[in-house]
């Protein structure tokens, strides 16, 4: 695979050309050609909740706000030219841009803000990130037919469309206001997120989108909106307008209608191509102008110093992300050949068997948090105190880690389940997704350290591809799930909830939960004060290190890989991409 020639590179760009009418070659001036791995799953705002997909929204929507560049902290207006927030935290009132036009030649007026927000509220698919906006404005995560029920009356759903239809409105045609059930100093950040992009709604009704009114809001309640017209074509206010997505490359030009600066960059082009040498070669000739890498370790070994190639990192830079090693406390036995006999007797293990924090914190020392800093990512790699960026807000960096301790280790291990586990040995599985070497050698560093402890201990170590892992995430069947969170949002409500609360994703799906956890969290979330913010989840991060539902692993310093006559790139990890088209220029 390495040794992949340029000319089976060329052919998905070939392929491009042709979708393009062979209106640019691949070359040109004032084409940026991205060669990436990952499909875009949907280009429907309202549906997509994957990187891929919000790497391409981001270029051809807009949302009101934005952050500014690499900020995290700083932000600018995109379709709000300002906003303003009540004295009770609960109402926030945005001022919308004039002459701002989509990408069909409709004018933008706050209809169209009322119509997207309303339409995630209505629709809420259960894979998507409307729950985040449902709580904020609904005061429940799901949609209504997760909260009501199929048999529910019809004065039930009528009073669940009257939130929604009070939840966004516009004063005039350029004011919209919003209307929270509690304060939630996430909102702004939220309504940062792609997924509250606005879309033109008269074009998405023309193309077969729900109406808008209430008329027809029942049909459209959870639905999969990757079945409709949005999930491929697209009508926004950004840079950008979609020409083709083809099921895999996708091919956009520079939206000459733009309200804001005239981009220099006029053809984009992202491709899928998942041989990376393939990618790698395709820099090396300068028929890519950015190619995604993955791994530190080609970095280092075949990118750097390729003449005409340039890496782009700086120490500032920090991944608005966290891994962890996640243990399932209600691990499904149903046909789970990942743990074994099912039973405690040393060919399997119980549904419940990290319920006892013995066992956690043994597993918990078998992992050497230094070896994945200088081996796995060469030195460039920060070890996490709890599951959230240390760029946030209530991150605590003297907290105290897991780190590599057999000695701990063993003695943990030998008091849990009142010596049961030490004396009659188990067997379990740990799964990963194939081609995620960074979660392979997690797993097989524990297997290597809990089997050195006790001859009687057995953890096997299988790959899985990414559908069949994620299937058995979702069906609570992985014993140990070694899995990461982005940042939807620039708040650490995103990661903490996730992770901590009895209700998060995370946490629900490993069944975690403790009372006293879940009412800091809440506590957290509502309270509007920066630093009795941050004390909050402070004391979260130390009652997480108690009871270890997680270990965090390092997470890898960020960097981007260009051609070197790219000029304009930052690093910002609430952009899918990192950076956006419009702010590159190729020289």
């Amino acid at each position: 695979m390495k040794q992949a020639s340029v000319k089976r590179f060329l052919t998905p760009l070939a392929v491009a050309g042709l979708a393009l009418g062979g209106a640019f070659a691949a070359s040109d001036s004032d084409t940026f050609v991205h060669l990436t791995f990952g499909n875009v799953d949907t280009l429907d705002p309202a549906q997509a909740y994957d990187t891929a997909s919000g790497y391409i929204l981001e270029n051809i929507y807009e949302t009101l706000y934005t952050y500014k560049k690499g900020s995290l902290t700083e932000y600018e207006p995109l379709l709000a030219t300002s906003y303003e927030v009540s004295e009770d935290g609960k109402t926030y009132t945005y001022t919308l841009r004039k002459g701002v036009k989509f990408h069909s030649g409709n004018e933008f007026t706050c209809r169209d803000v009322e119509y997207s927000i309303e339409r995630l509220l209505v629709t809420n698919p259960a894979d998507s990130a409307g729950w985040f906006y449902a709580e904020s404005l609904l005061g429940v995560s799901g949609n209504a037919k997760d909260v009501l029920g199929e048999d529910a009356s019809d004065a039930e759903y009528d009073a669940f469309w009257e939130k929604i239809d009070n939840a966004v409105e516009c004063l005039d045609d350029y004011t919209v206001q919003f209307n929270l059930v509690a304060p939630d100093p996430a909102f702004f950040a939220k309504m940062m997120y792609t997924a509250a992009s606005i879309v033109d709604s008269k074009w998405a009704i023309e193309h077969g989108a729900w109406s808008g009114t209430k008329a027809d809001w029942r049909d459209w309640i959870g639905v999969d909106l990757r079945q409709f017209d949005l999930h491929t074509a697209a009508s926004g206010t950004g840079a950008y307008r979609l020409v083709k997505w083809d099921g895999k490359d996708v091919v956009a030009e520079r939206f000459e209608d733009y309200w804001g600066e005239k981009p220099q960059i006029k053809n984009v082009l992202v491709s899928v191509v998942d041989e990376e040498s393939a990618r790698i070669e395709a820099l090396r000739q300068g028929d890519a102008d950015r190619i995604t890498v993955n791994d530190r370790a080609v970095l280092e070994t075949q990118i750097r110093g390729i003449p005409g190639v340039k890496v782009w990192e700086d120490p500032a830079w920090a991944p608005a992300a966290a891994t962890a090693v996640q243990f399932n406390f209600n691990i499904s036995g149903q046909d789970n050949p990942l743990i074994g006999s099912g039973k405690l007797d040393g060919k399997g293990i119980p549904p419940d068997f990290f319920t006892d924090p013995d066992v956690r914190k043994g597993f918990a020392y078998a992992i050497d948090q230094d070896a994945l800093v200088d081996e796995l990512f060469l030195g460039k790699a920060v070890k996490l105190t709890m599951p959230l960026p240390p760029s946030f807000l209530g991150y605590d960096e003297e907290l105290p880690i897991y780190n590599l301790d057999l000695d701990k280790a063993e003695e943990h291990l030998r008091k849990a389940w009142g010596g049961q586990v030490w004396e009659k040995g188990f067997e379990l599985t740990i799964a990963y997704n194939t081609g995620n070497t960074i979660r392979q050698t997690v797993a097989e560093m524990i297997k290597a350290n809990i089997e050195a402890l006790n001859p009687k201990f057995k953890v096997n170590v299988v790959g899985l591809q990414w559908p069949d892992f994620l299937s058995k995430s979702r069906d609570k069947q992985l014993p140990i799930a070694i899995l990461g969170w982005g940042a939807d949002y620039a708040d650490p409500d995103n990661f903490i909830y996730t992770f901590f609360h009895t209700n998060g994703f995370f946490a629900s799906r490993n069944s975690f939960s403790n009372p006293e956890m879940d009412a800091l969290v809440e506590e957290a979330r509502t309270t509007i004060d920066p630093e009795k913010r941050a004390e909050l989840y402070s004391r979260i991060g130390q009652l997480g290190y108690e009871l270890v539902p997680y270990v965090t692993i390092p997470v890898p310093s960020p960097f981007i890989v260009t051609r070197d006559n790219i000029e304009g790139v930052y690093y910002n990890p609430m952009y899918s991409g990192r950076f956006l088209w419009k702010h590159i220029v190729k020289k």
